[in-house]
């Protein structure tokens, strides 16, 4: 029986793990990667298992996040220790699945671009490809759905900063804003080997409508967030874009195998997907290596629905939600009830009670990944 011909496009988390997953499988895995790989990392570094299927990073590893700092109008303290989240360096990372990769068997091609012209060619010339190149995809160039990341993405604005942040420790910091608007972030990352301190300092807006804030707006936002927060140091990198917030219901195009960022399958609550990414790399390679005897959207489908599902439900809540109300929300994620009143239990009771399943959803996932 002939090996299947798999052309991987991205060497992000997705296609890294369908490459190390399709070569151990016995496929014939090419992977494409425009620039090298490990280099143009565009997001904060948080490592969330939100489906505990991949358990503690085996490279890059800075810490494992032992309490978060969540505000609102006031700051509670969530216990992070039973939580599968680390700060990593994700460029290490990704290096080590590299390396991985081309022990199990597949080439990796680095510096090489994919245009719409050379994926019509790779459809010939490979028996599958599995396109992990981010947003907009070379996929949806080539089949018209390139607006659809930008209608249903998440707008980031990042800066990593180089200072003192030993104030924050392990731990991550992250303030709301009402109405589903989004929210704000420092994630420390300790020191790298040079003793060198840095963190992740960004803001991310889940606009409605598929209606933004413009790059200017959100640049001058993120500038405010450094000035609210006294965060003192030198801008050593800008970054930013968007973070496809909607998995798409369609995932294959002929030959083709949607994963990752390119699926469209971040967190619509808070925008990460670095496991969701992997996972789906894992299910396009396993898809193929089976002989393709399932439907792969409803697969990828299947493994996520429940979670999809919980998170809307709670950024629907959210959309609902004022300041005050979601402030003593904050305090209930935090199991700080002394801070939010008898009173303002009482008040909304019955909209606590409709969404009591939705917040058990949550936490059993948070904590077990049984969502």
């Amino acid at each position: 029986m002939l090996q299947e011909r798999v052309c991987v496009i991205g060497g992000g988390p997705a296609g890294l793990a369908a490459a190390c997953e399709g070569a151990r499988l016995g496929l014939k895995v090419d992977l494409l990667e425009r620039n090298q790989i490990g280099t143009n990392i565009r997001c904060a570094e948080g490592f969330y298992d939100s489906l505990h299927l991949l358990g503690k990073p085996q490279a890059g590893l800075r810490f494992k996040v032992q309490e978060a700092v969540l505000k609102v109008q006031r700051e509670y303290k969530v216990d992070c220790r039973k939580i599968n989240l680390w700060m990593i360096d994700r460029s290490e990372w990704q290096r080590s699945l590299a390396e991985q990769a081309r022990e199990a068997g597949a080439r990796i091609l680095e510096n090489t671009r994919v245009t719409v012209d050379i994926l019509r060619d790779l459809q010939r010339e490979y028996d599958w490809i599995i396109d992990s190149s981010g947003v907009p995809s070379i996929t949806s160039l080539l089949y018209g759905f390139r607006d659809y990341y930008r209608r249903y993405g998440a707008v980031t604005a990042q800066y990593v900063v180089e200072g003192d942040f030993s104030k924050l420790g392990e731990r991550l910091k992250f303030v709301l804003f009402p109405h589903y608007a989004g929210y704000y972030w420092i994630f420390p990352k300790g020191r790298d080997a040079t003793g060198r301190e840095t963190a992740n300092v960004g803001i991310g807006y889940f606009p409605s409508n598929g209606k933004g804030k413009r790059g200017d707006i959100l640049w001058e936002e993120l500038n405010n967030v450094l000035e609210r927060e006294k965060i003192e140091g030198k801008i050593i990198r800008r970054l930013g874009g968007l973070a496809p917030v909607k998995l798409r219901e369609q995932l294959r195009y002929g030959n083709i195998l949607l994963v990752g960022d390119a699926a469209g399958c971040a967190s619509p609550l808070h925008g990460g997907g670095i496991d969701t990414a992997y996972v789906t790399g894992q299910l396009a390679a396993r898809w193929i290596a089976s002989g393709q005897a399932y439907d792969f959207s409803h697969e990828v489908w299947r493994l996520l629905r429940r979670k999809l599902k919980v998170e809307e439900r709670l950024c629907r809540l959210w959309e609902r939600l004022d300041a005050d109300t979601l402030d003593h929300f904050a305090g209930l994620i935090a199991r700080d009830y002394r801070s939010i009143g008898i009173r303002w239990f009482a008040t909304h009771f019955w909209m606590l009670l409709s969404n009591l399943g939705t917040g058990i959803r949550f936490r059993s996932g948070l904590l077990r990944g049984e969502w």
